[in-house]
């Protein structure tokens, strides 16, 4: 469980500079390692990293999902272990998960909206696939995303991209994206480098004449209390740093719920001011309910 791996890393950070966590939090500081807390593991990093502390098996414990993930201390004082790279991480001091409980959805009726007959996909003539490429595909066909996006005219993203000496095309359902140029992860306070080699997954692209926009889901059969904004802010920053044209990105997050022959699709776009991770606003918040039969 990753929330030992955490408690466990805190112990291990504390045992090689006592204070240091504390030093921390009654800083001004919102990234740690900083300028004047270094990272003592290895002065020539400015991210710890798995190998640096010594602990094995990082893709079990560095990618924290959800907020229960981490240990009560970090909890409790609103830290953050965010990725920025290949095993590695740094911790910010701040907001990374939002708060669904606070937003009140907008219930739109789906019965007046009709079907995309043209986007209806193989997964949904066949026997349906339930994860979450599957279901945001359903989302576009029953037409709930044109509705809540206000555009009838939208596309599968398509761009062809070059990383090193290799050409990959980028199309809708993107997958796993390794990054091959760094990131920076900017607040409003300072920034980070996420660097090369980092590995993050983006669930759907589908842009119109005039803007690109990000999907980001989750199932289950509960609805979710919070999810982590970088799901939605890596896509965002790394999408910036390949589109040169100014074209604007607008991120959604799509909590998918199931239960029995019901399915309630809650879609919410944020907006990160300036690319500023700490410059949240909620742009709108809708609620579709539809029965399969």
């Amino acid at each position: 469980m990753a929330q030992k791996d955490w408690e466990e890393v805190q112990k291990i950070i504390e045992n090689k500079s006592p204070g240091f966590l504390e030093k921390f939090l009654t800083s001004d500081e919102i990234f740690l390692p900083n300028n004047s807390l270094p990272n003592s593991f290895n002065v020539d990093r400015s991210n710890f990293s798995a190998s640096d502390l010594g602990k094995d098996k990082p893709g079990q414990w560095i990618p924290v999902y959800y907020l229960k993930d981490i240990s009560e201390y970090f909890r409790e004082n609103n830290i953050v272990p965010v990725r920025a790279g290949p095993a590695e991480f740094f911790f910010y001091k701040g907001v990374v998960f939002f708060d669904l409980e606070s937003i009140v959805f907008e219930n739109i009726d789906t019965e007046k909206i009709a079907p995309i007959e043209s986007y209806i996909p193989v997964t949904l003539k066949a026997k349906f696939q339930r994860n979450e490429n599957a279901y945001l595909n359903k989302a576009v066909a029953l037409g709930y995303i044109n509705h809540f996006v206000d555009d009838g005219e939208l596309s599968v993203f398509e761009k062809e991209i070059e990383t090193g000496n290799r050409k990959r095309l980028l199309y809708g359902q993107f997958g796993k994206i390794k990054l091959t140029d760094p990131l920076q992860f900017k607040t409003t306070i300072g920034s980070k480098t996420v660097n090369p080699g980092f590995q993050f997954e983006i669930d759907l692209v589908l842009e119109n004449k005039d803007e690109i926009i990000i999907f980001e889901a989750k199932t289950g059969g509960r609805p979710f209390k919070n999810f982590s904004l970088l799901q939605l802010y890596y896509p965002l920053i790394y999408l910036r740093s390949i589109i040169k044209e100014p074209k604007p990105i607008r991120t959604i997050f799509i909590d998918i719920t199931t239960v029995n022959d019901s399915e309630t699709y809650r879609l919410l776009e944020v907006r990160f001011n300036n690319d500023m991770f700490d410059e949240v606003e909620v742009s709108a918040a809708c609620e579709y309910k539809h029965r399969t039969e």
